[in-house]
């Protein structure tokens, strides 16, 4: 058993906190998970907990909280009037001797991968060859947004990292995807910084691509991630080279949902035939196998 309280103690304990303010004691039921995490930490710490735990209640009264708080300061833990949530690893590291990595602000939530092309004549000398492109990890409040007209989030990583280089030896892309700012999409605490930036793009009403998979997961992400465009390969060659082998069978949960907003579409909207194809044929095209001209289409939403 840690020396700390669990996250999960943490919060009932500030949620009984907040309310001794106005009320001189709180119940709790016993057999809650966290009164009996509670328990055997008040146990191991020798705690004065006499009158508190019943066999179907926990008493709590401001005694047993300043007994506790008295107990995390002594142990140079952090207290419960802390927000972990809202501190990074580094401030957490000020705060004690705890460690908090399931709870506060992970390193990568607010930063993303931006991709640029070539940046001048500078390269250190310690670069033997001059990269297509320079990728940078960034946090995404410091950009200057006013410097591009498009976001462009790449699905894959491999992609993501050749996306210049890739132009124009397998595919051409149009202006409009060369000029705008190009980051990773990411997994995990990693996507939450290209949600960010991809929601304060909309604010200024920028348009937003989604540059990923043909797969009905991809063209999911996209109809109903926020975004504005997809950047695909031609209905043609789409057509011609999309197969069973690239289209997931587990993705199948996901096709009426794509069905239903390609069906809202008009008939003359070159979307509506990419969209039905991949979710009637089962048939999609990976990112990485993309070839030829690549083209933007504007993803319409019908409004009531």
């Amino acid at each position: 058993m840690s020396i700390d309280l669990e996250p999960s103690v943490r919060k009932v304990l500030q949620r009984i906190n907040q309310q001794l303010q106005d009320q001189q004691q709180v119940q709790r039921k016993a057999q809650q998970a966290s009164m009996q995490q509670l328990q055997l930490w008040c146990d191991r710490h020798e705690l004065d907990t006499q009158g508190c735990f019943g066999h179907t209640q926990v008493l709590f009264d401001r005694r047993m909280l300043q007994t506790i708080e008295q107990t995390l300061s002594e142990l140079n833990l952090a207290s419960l009037d802390t927000d972990l949530s809202q501190t990074s690893r580094l401030e957490q590291g000020e705060l004690g001797d705890g460690e908090y990595k399931s709870v506060g602000e992970s390193p990568t939530e607010k930063r993303v991968l931006v991709a640029q092309a070539n940046c001048g004549a500078y390269f250190p000398e310690w670069v033997k060859t001059a990269p297509s492109q320079w990728v940078m990890d960034i946090a995404w409040s410091s950009l200057q947004l006013d410097d591009f007209t498009h976001l462009l989030v790449v699905e894959n990583r491999d992609v993501f990292y050749q996306y210049f280089a890739l132009h124009p030896q397998r595919y051409s892309l149009p202006e409009d995807a060369l000029s705008a700012l190009v980051i990773y999409r990411g997994d995990g605490e990693e996507s939450k910084g290209c949600k960010a930036l991809r929601e304060a793009c909309l604010v200024l009403a920028k348009p937003v691509i989604y540059f990923g998979d043909y797969d009905t997961a991809g063209l999911n992400f996209a109809i109903n991630g926020g975004y504005t465009h997809l950047l695909l390969p031609t209905e043609a060659e789409l057509l011609q080279r999309a197969n069973a082998v690239s289209q997931d069978a587990k993705q199948i949960h996901l096709a009426a949902s794509v069905t239903a907003f390609a069906q809202q579409l008009t008939v003359d909207d070159p979307l509506q035939t990419l969209l039905l194809h991949n979710t009637q044929q089962q048939k999609g095209l990976r990112q990485q196998a993309f070839q030829g001209p690549l083209q933007l289409l504007a993803i319409k939403r019908v409004t009531v």
